[in-house]
């Protein structure tokens, strides 16, 4: 049996919208992950992803409504049109800077990259609807944590091959090669601009057979339901408990990507952030395969364990980071070359390796806890929805706090940015044991109007 003869089954759709996720979102990472030219690029670089994540918020709570209206082929397809033109205006800012990176930035510069924020923000909630709906909904019981996990590591190899190429282009340049220059760029748009082509695999989730035989089912709904069923998500009590983990699980990049950066050489970004996205499809597939859906244990065994993990990972990886950011900060430090001081590389490097596995950790037990309260394909759709638009709204908050309100003398130093991205992560250990504690059952009880209880495996 070909590829194209096994489209209508699960496990082949959470494959497709991997790969989409792997050109679009994963390219995107990998361009994002890595430092600007300079200041002036990287404040309109905070501009945009402050637009870029205040749409997202917008668009991704009302996917998830759409994704049941219009299918998950119409908005992937479409979702992954703005990734394309997010990489074309970071080109332009590359371009309008010079060889040397210190021209002055245009107006018109500036309004196209903010623009293309917009766009993108629009577009990623529209695939990360899609992409929510395909992996919390295809899976069995016994599959939810191993299908989100299959995603995760395939979407991040992506970052691992645009970081990998980019790194090998900039090696020879010395330790303040800059990653980027005009070959990258246009690999970079021309990637991500495939990744709406590829969306044209997903079929219909009506069609759909999963592993056990049973198909998904997908009832009629219209604009106003849905409207109406996404309100309810603000007074629904397990989203509200989830709510904080939710908006702190993009958090932590502004400083990741940001302020950590510039402790190291330009071409020694780009090696490290290699191991990082490495790092986070490692994570995945081993808390979603091996702990999160070992049917030797029962569910809930298996979500506290996730709640105990997530609480040493705090624990263990931010006191590291704290330790290295004090010696790090201090006014004689010099930054980090792989190639010239490799001793001086490994602890800091292990750590970012560290910070990418707990990335993958919090986000793939997010996941899993959303998806351990339903199983049903329209109410999972809206839950993603809810999950993208919240996260995206904090995401876009760090991003404008750098980039339009703590700037020039009034810029947060490194350290103050390290607490920053802390604390809603300590903060939201508390939420994760609460909702395990409350919302998660050994068997789904699923509304009447969706059918019977599901026995969890």
């Amino acid at each position: 049996m070909g590829f194209f003869d096994t489209l209508n089954q699960a496990r082949t759709q959470v494959y497709v919208i991997s790969f989409v996720c792997f050109l679009c979102p994963g390219m995107f990472n990998a361009l994002n992950s890595l430092p600007t030219a300079g200041p002036a690029a990287q404040e309109v670089k905070d501009k945009q992803n402050a637009s870029l994540y205040f749409c997202f918020a917008i668009m991704g709570l009302l996917a998830g409504g759409l994704n049941n209206i219009l299918g998950p082929r119409i908005l992937a397809a479409i979702g992954g049109t703005g990734y394309a033109i997010y990489a074309a205006a970071q080109y332009n800012i590359f371009k309008v800077q010079g060889p040397k990176g210190t021209d002055p930035i245009t107006d018109a510069a500036n309004t196209f990259s903010i623009f293309s924020g917009a766009y993108i923000g629009l577009c990623a909630g529209m695939l990360w609807a899609a992409q929510g709906q395909i992996c919390l909904t295809y899976p069995t019981e016994s599959q939810k944590g191993t299908f989100f996990a299959t995603f995760w590591v395939i979407f991040n190899l992506g970052a691992v091959l645009g970081n990998t190429i980019g790194t090998i282009l900039s090696w020879g340049a010395g330790p303040e090669g800059y990653a980027m220059n005009d070959a990258m760029y246009l690999i970079f748009i021309v990637l991500m601009a495939c990744g709406s082509v590829v969306a044209f695999l997903i079929q219909p989730p009506g069609t759909i057979i999963r592993e056990d035989q049973t198909q998904v089912e997908t009832p009629p709904t219209n604009v106003l339901r849905e409207f109406v069923e996404i309100l309810k998500l603000f007074a629904n009590p397990a989203m509200l408990t989830i709510l904080i983990p939710c908006m702190s699980s993009n958090w932590f990049y502004t400083y990741q990507f940001g302020p950590f950066g510039g402790y190291f050489s330009g071409r020694t970004n780009g090696l490290k952030a290699i191991f990082y996205w490495l790092g986070q499809a490692g994570g995945a597939w081993v808390l979603g395969n091996m702990f999160l859906d070992n049917t030797k244990y029962t569910r809930t065994a298996r979500a506290w364990t996730g709640v105990y993990l997530m609480v040493g990972t705090t624990l263990a990886f931010f006191g590291g980071g704290a330790a290295f950011e004090y010696t790090a900060s201090a006014k004689d430090f010099v930054k980090i070359d792989a190639g010239t001081d490799f001793g001086r590389f490994i602890g800091p490097f292990i750590l970012y390796v560290c910070y990418g596995l707990y990335d993958a950790f919090f986000q793939v037990f997010t996941n899993y806890l959303i998806g351990a309260i339903s199983n049903d394909s329209e109410t999972l759709s809206r839950y993603a929805g809810f999950y993208k638009g919240t996260q995206s709204a904090a995401g876009g908050l760090s991003w404008a706090l750098n980039g339009f309100v703590f700037t020039g003398d009034k810029a947060l130093t490194s350290t103050a940015q390290f607490w920053v991205m802390v604390i809603p992560c300590a903060v939201s250990l508390i939420f994760f044991a609460l909702f395990t504690k409350t919302f998660v059952k050994d068997t789904t009880d699923e509304n009447p109007e969706h059918g019977s209880s599901i026995k969890a495996h």
